[in-house]
């Protein structure tokens, strides 16, 4: 066996498990006769070995381990719960889409993985065979309130990452035979956005494949989550991304304020995690503006709703250094492109506000940031924060408060395409034959005292400004919505004007304040203030003056 090994990896020559499978990749003409002979002889030990390595414990990644330290502290949050929640208004086959998830869930072993702790330090391992933590909940005769309250209950449900509970779990409600509502939750520690998206279209396709009797056409991936996990550990331990440490060293070897907004109660002791969310739209005619917007200053459509977003917080804190984390996909070799797993490394970045820039000299400088900090991510954002001499506080996150995300997904796009406003009168989608419409859930709010987060969805951008509640109401959320979609209509006709005559209130808002609320014209009598006291005596002598 080990001679084989050595001989496959000699040729370069990659084999994995799919499905139970054995499945191997090799360069050209380096798949002999004689070694596909010696691959096919021994096919079963080395299925057996693949196996065994496979439940063997490795190291978390750094993002995970971030994540595992975070739930040891709060336990019983749902603030790094990941879901999707439709509609589906189809008679879905109970029996096919039990299949259609085990499939799934064998398919991807990010969704088998279990945690323990080994003397202090966190490992994942994962399991050959486990059943899909699903559920069938008769939800008959439920009122849309009932309804609403109950998935809410499942999807901020906690995991338990101590008890090797499983980190993904789907509940399919049944309102009638042709109505339910599907609900898909796993803890982010297992995966991120991509990996939702990624889940989504995959399980359409087995579903529609199975219910037609045939087996799923998906392509193998030979990559894995723990080559990834194992690689991104070998590096730092090698000190190959070194270089990259040493700019976020320097660049924060003044570690920023806490962001000062004005919030409406003092911030608690400890971080409760607890949070509601805003919503922001923003149509097709008004992104079409932006984009021509933005490839006049040379940036793109992200850099300059980031850089939006960098004004808002300045204008509302007054602070001149203004630090927000932007989450990138980490995905960087295209061989995990179909990978479930936690990709995901936040860059920190920090605008300097100077007083007398113009926008446009703001938003250009917001794009060299950017780009200075991508060429910098190889170092995982948590060994910084670790490094980094830091003041800590129970209650506020570290280095940055806010976080900016804008996705442009490469997966499932139709399921976001139908909330655009181009297509408002029909929502329902083809989901592998089903027929899915959206289902609001706010989520995974709480973990930020702000963070603005944008969809592309159709020609639309749809999404969401997330606030911690400890500090922030709803209707103070709703305000600074109200006041990024100003700053970003008036964007084009104070491009050359200093930042800070940028408007944050709207016509409507700038009349009730200036105009309606200060309409404070009177009449007074001629008389001085003695003689009216006076005459009011007269009138009334008995009455308590004071």
């Amino acid at each position: 066996m080990q001679v084989l090994l050595a001989q496959l990896a000699a040729s370069r020559v990659e084999i994995w498990l799919a499905q139970g499978a054995l499945r191997y990749r090799a360069p050209k003409q380096a798949m002999t006769a004689e070694l596909l002979a010696e691959l096919k002889a021994n096919k079963q030990a080395l299925i057996k070995h693949l196996k065994d390595l496979e439940q063997q414990p490795f190291p978390l990644t750094y993002g995970q381990r971030a994540l595992w330290f975070l739930h040891q502290t709060a336990p019983e949050s749902a603030a790094y719960n990941v879901a999707f929640s439709a509609n589906i208004f189809s008679d879905i086959n109970q029996t096919v889409f039990t299949e259609a998830l085990t499939y799934l869930h064998n398919r991807h072993p990010a969704l088998r993985f279990r945690f323990k702790d080994n003397a202090g330090q966190p490992e994942q391992f994962i399991v050959d065979s486990s059943e899909v933590d699903f559920d069938l909940i008769v939800a008959e005769g439920w009122s849309d309130e009932d309804l609403d309250a109950a998935v809410k209950l499942k999807y901020t449900q906690p995991f338990n990452l101590n008890d090797q509970q499983a980190p993904f779990r789907v509940r399919l409600f049944k309102r009638s035979q042709q109505a339910y509502l599907l609900l898909m939750v796993f803890h982010h520690i297992v995966g991120d956005g991509w990996s939702l998206w990624l889940i989504l279209e995959e399980l359409a396709q087995i579903y529609a494949s199975l219910i037609q009797g045939q087996d799923p056409k998906l392509a193998s991936s030979p990559a894995a989550y723990k080559k990834f996990a194992l690689a991104q550990v070998a590096r730092v331990k090698s000190g190959e991304v070194e270089q990259d440490w040493v700019y976020w060293r320097d660049k924060f070897s003044t570690p920023p304020a806490l962001l000062n907004l004005p919030v409406k109660r003092p911030f608690p002791a400890q971080r409760s995690y607890q949070g509601k969310s805003a919503a922001i739209r923003i149509d097709n005619k008004k992104v079409a503006r932006l984009k021509i917007l933005a490839a006049e200053q040379g940036v793109t459509l992200y850099t300059l709703l980031l850089a939006t977003y960098q004004l808002l917080l300045h204008r509302c804190s007054g602070q001149h250094q203004v630090c927000v984390g932007t989450p990138l996909a980490g995905r960087d070799d295209d061989a995990y492109s179909s990978v479930v797993g936690y990709f995901v490394n936040p860059l920190p970045l920090l605008s300097e506000v100077n007083a007398q820039s113009t926008v446009s000299d703001f938003i250009k400088a917001s794009r060299q940031e950017v780009l200075s900090a991508m060429r910098h991510q190889g170092f995982p954002l948590p060994l910084v924060l670790e490094r980094l001499p830091l003041d800590r506080d129970s209650s506020r996150p570290p280095l940055f408060q806010a976080a900016f995300v804008f996705q442009q997904l490469q997966k499932a796009q139709q399921l976001l395409d139908v909330n655009s406003s181009e297509q408002a009168g029909d929502k329902v989608v083809d989901w592998g034959g089903l027929k899915l419409a959206p289902h609001t859930l706010h989520q995974q709010e709480g973990q930020f005292d702000l963070s603005l987060e944008l969809m592309e969805a159709g020609s639309d951008l749809i999404g969401s400004l997330k606030f911690n509640t400890d500090v922030f109401d709803l209707s103070d959320g709703q305000r600074l919505v109200d006041y990024y979609l100003n700053i970003l209509d008036a964007l084009p006709e104070y491009l050359d004007e200093n930042i800070h005559d940028l408007p944050l209130l709207n016509a409507d808002y700038q009349q009730q304040l200036l105009v309606d609320w200060n309409a404070t014209q009177h009449s007074y009598p001629d008389s001085l203030v003695p003689s009216l006291l006076s005459e009011q005596a007269a009138k009334t002598p008995d009455n308590i003056a004071l």
